[in-house]
């Protein structure tokens, strides 16, 4: 259980105010941002690259962080922190990842429609009517973002890690159920499961996987394909397999256990949850029936927003991890 940190009450507006980068993270990265266009969307990614390769030149993991308005930075403050207090010897044997920030030319940290339009699977009701972009938001990931970040900066392939909170952890949990192999790590945040009233984990029934050569898993093909799954796709061959941590605050999973629940909050939390969707625990142990690496961990006394510290903090410790065996150079 990770002790809670951060400073947003129980399921709130997020706070709109961009978070600085320390501005000693320049001695370790260079930090830019390049806006792009896609279906006339508007779109920020931000990138912050080493400014020196290890001694022995190991390529570095590539951090994709999801509302990069405002996550961007947190992951480079993380990052900047865990590598100050390494040891010379620990910086020695790891390499500083490149860091990935997907956001908006917007000024705001969280910019609710847009998120809300590219993080969401299609669903039927006007409740759901402002979202429904995830599938168009991938391929601008695939298509445009990550060729964009191999020319700028080349990265370990086996080394690919995606993390987002909230629609941030709807995405990355959409990603993982329709491309499982398009990242090797999934850091997945207090997903929005309700989304739809849980239609992406109901239809996603059908999704299974079965363990391929060299201990990998591959799309079992006979399993029905759905409209949450991808036709034609299968993941997993011929790589590791996938590794995804879920995290969920404290009060998030049990809000009865929250001192400062209102009854009418309480009411809210039960309406959007009546139709007994998955919740982030049962997910995880969904995922190890399928022979995902999955692993939960409970935020204490966290609610929503306190989830988000404790996402960058386990993402920035995945990518500063070094696999055992990594033997990649750069040229």
């Amino acid at each position: 259980m990770l002790g809670a940190v951060g400073a947003q009450t129980s399921w709130a507006q997020p706070v709109q105010e961009i978070p600085q980068i320390v501005s000693m993270a320049d001695s370790l990265y260079n930090i830019r941002h390049h806006d792009m266009t896609r279906q006339m969307h508007q779109y920020r990614v931000f990138l912050a690259t080493p400014r020196s390769v290890p001694a022995d030149k190991r390529l570095p993991a590539a951090l994709y962080v999801l509302d990069g308005n405002a996550q961007f930075p947190l992951a480079v403050n993380a990052i900047y922190e865990k590598w100050s207090a390494m040891s010379g010897k620990a910086q020695s044997s790891a390499s500083l990842p490149v860091i990935v920030g997907l956001g908006y030319p917007e000024a705001k940290a969280y910019p609710l429609a847009a998120r809300t339009r590219d993080y969401t699977y299609a669903a039927p009701g006007d409740a759901f009517a402002a979202g429904g972009g995830a599938a168009n938001f991938y391929e601008f990931v695939s298509s445009q973002v990550r060729p964009y970040i191999d020319k700028q900066y080349v990265t370990d392939p086996a080394h690919q890690i995606l993390s987002g909170h909230s629609f941030g952890g709807l995405f990355a949990h959409y990603v993982l159920l329709n491309h499982p192999d398009a990242f090797d790590q999934y850091v997945i945040g207090s997903p929005s499961l309700w989304w739809g009233n849980g239609a992406i984990l109901n239809d996603a029934q059908a999704f299974a996987v079965k363990r391929g050569k060299g201990n990998a898993l591959v799309r079992d093909s006979s399993a029905t394909d759905s409209a949450a799954i991808d036709s034609g796709v299968f993941p997993y061959k011929d790589k590791d397999t996938v590794s995804v941590t879920i995290l969920q605050g404290e009060y998030e999973e049990n809000p009865r256990a929250d001192p400062n629940i209102t009854p009418e909050r309480l009411a809210r939390i039960q309406k959007r949850n009546n139709n007994n969707q998955m919740s982030a625990r049962q997910l995880d142990a969904w995922l190890r029936t399928r022979g995902v690496d999955s692993h939960f961990m409970l935020v204490a006394r966290g609610n929503h927003g306190d989830v988000i510290p404790a996402v960058i903090e386990m993402a920035a410790r995945g990518a500063l991890d070094n696999k055992a065996g990594q033997e990649n150079k750069t040229n």
